[in-house]
């Protein structure tokens, strides 16, 4: 099953940023969230939250910040800018959090189109000997993935701005972690890390950025984040 997360800018209200340890349940009236950068054609996102508090600076293309506290409620405001938060930002969104619970805030597509999408993040111990793995597709492109690890296809048909539940994988010191748009078949369509290791215990997103007819940093892309 896919999810489809996309927020629009609205009213600002509250919010506080805190520790920065990578699962940071917070107090009764915060949740914990994750910020990543994925917006294709940029070197680094900068944060603003409130309108004033500054967040995570310079958050690298690929890369993603610990988990911050954040006051939970309806409408709280997340601004990602391409330069030290000044001007108007790259884009904006207001998503909902849920005291105690645990999310990821993207910034992907690219820059002259970008996507806000938030994720609920299920931090929850995979069973032993397991870890714990999701997909998001945020290229630049409109291509329908399909998500595989080893010879298990785990999901397909995800669509930009879509991603996976997590699943429970046997944890493996190295394994072919591949995605593909079905539809096309040439060799700029296929994205893959030939050898990729899940450790036990460990929780994990698969990401998908840039676009197929890209170089270097722009070409498709699958980078693994660690959610704990």
């Amino acid at each position: 099953m896919k999810n489809l997360f996309l927020v629009i800018p609205a009213v600002t209200l509250a919010l506080v940023f805190g520790g920065c340890s990578k699962k940071n349940n917070g107090p009764a009236t915060t949740a914990s969230v994750m910020l990543v950068n994925g917006c294709d054609g940029n070197t680094g996102i900068y944060t603003k939250v409130n309108g004033a508090n500054v967040g995570p600076s310079n958050i690298p293309y690929f890369g993603n910040s610990s988990y911050q506290t954040m006051v939970a409620g309806s409408a709280v405001s997340i601004n990602f800018y391409l330069v030290n938060p000044s001007g108007t930002p790259l884009i904006a969104g207001t998503p909902t959090f849920t005291a105690g619970s645990h999310y990821s805030v993207f910034v992907g597509g690219i820059i002259t189109a970008p996507d806000f999408i938030v994720t609920p993040d299920d931090l929850s111990a995979p069973s032993s000997g397991n870890a714990k793995v999701r997909f998001i597709n945020l290229g630049s492109d409109n291509l329908n993935e399909t998500f595989s690890i080893g010879t298990q296809n785990l999901d397909s048909n995800i669509a930009l701005g879509q991603f996976t539940p997590f699943v429970e994988i046997a944890a493996t010191t190295g394994i072919l972690v591949f995605a593909q748009d079905p539809a096309h078949s040439a060799g700029g369509y296929t994205t893959q890390i030939s050898s990729q290791a899940f450790s036990a215990g460990k929780i994990y997103t698969v990401m998908l950025s840039g676009t197929y007819n890209g170089t270097g940093a722009t070409a498709l892309k699958l980078t693994v984040i660690g959610n704990n």
